[in-house]
């Protein structure tokens, strides 16, 4: 009766046994961002069980971005019309997301005067936004003519209103982002003999983004209060950890108190 009982009591631990095969082997870890992966981590320590969550969270993030990404948005705008009623702008453009790329958004700028009548509506498809990251672009818009048909008189906006979107399917999961890539050496700003201002400097990317052999360097004209007033823009040719050389015309510039030089990648089929 005892050897029987010895024989159950074996026959129940090999049982026992088949039944943890089918989970996850001892030593060997659960996958990323599973419940299973954050119960070995509670028995591996607090760091290890925080690691697991971490995990758990951003799989989960790009899942319901991948899904439904948020909106781009621009946080800041500034624009002055020239004389012949051309429109020098720039945008701060932020991405909130933090696992989906915008590929190809699209800026629409309309300008209308003093009556409220709608001058020019224009748009203008921009590089893709990398996640978590903050971009500046700066473009001409605008008509040289007034609104009606007919007009010569140049009419200045009175109004420039700026959106962004992304078309739906234009968004991709990326784990690149643009912070700390591109360092910029600013040479400061000289009168030229046309009268315009001259912004001379090297950008240095450390790294190739989203493939981009180009990048833009964006020179961003800012009031007493740090807001845009307008900016000026030009491609240059960058390879990775070489500086770039960049010299940028802004002919009809307003008064300013600073400006700021940006850098991020434009790929060749954007900017022609």
């Amino acid at each position: 009766m005892k050897l029987k009982n010895v024989g159950w009591v074996a026959l129940s631990g090999l049982f026992a046994m088949s039944l943890a095969g089918c989970a996850t082997q001892p030593g060997q870890p659960a996958p990323a961002g599973s419940e299973q992966a954050v119960e070995q981590a509670e028995n591996q320590g607090p760091a290890a069980e925080q690691a697991a969550v971490d995990q758990q969270a951003d799989a989960q993030t790009a899942e319901q971005e991948a899904a439904n990404p948020a909106e781009l948005q621009i946080v800041d705008s500034g624009w002055f019309a020239a004389d012949n009623g051309m429109v020098d702008f720039a945008v701060q453009v932020q991405n909130p997301n933090h696992t989906v790329e915008a590929v190809d958004p699209v800026i629409e700028v309309v300008g209308k005067d003093d009556a409220g009548n709608v001058i020019f509506d224009e748009t203008i498809e921009t590089p893709g936004v990398l996640p978590d990251s903050t971009y500046y672009y700066s473009y001409v818009a605008g008509s040289t003519a007034g609104s009606s048909a007919n007009a010569t008189e140049v009419v200045k906006p009175s109004t420039v209103d700026f959106s962004i979107t992304t078309p739906a399917d234009s968004w991709k999961a990326t784990d690149q982002k643009l912070a700390d890539v591109y360092t910029v050496q600013d040479n400061g700003a000289a009168d030229t003999q046309f009268g315009a201002k001259e912004f001379t400097g090297t950008v240095t990317a450390s790294e190739t983004l989203d493939g981009a052999t180009q990048s833009r360097v964006d020179v961003v004209l800012l009031d007493a209060d740090g807001h845009i007033e307008g900016g000026y823009f030009k491609i240059v040719d960058t390879e990775p950890g070489q500086a770039a050389d960049y010299d940028i015309y802004a002919v009809g510039a307003p008064e300013y108190a600073s400006y700021a030089v940006y850098a991020s990648p434009w790929a060749e089929e954007a900017a022609a």
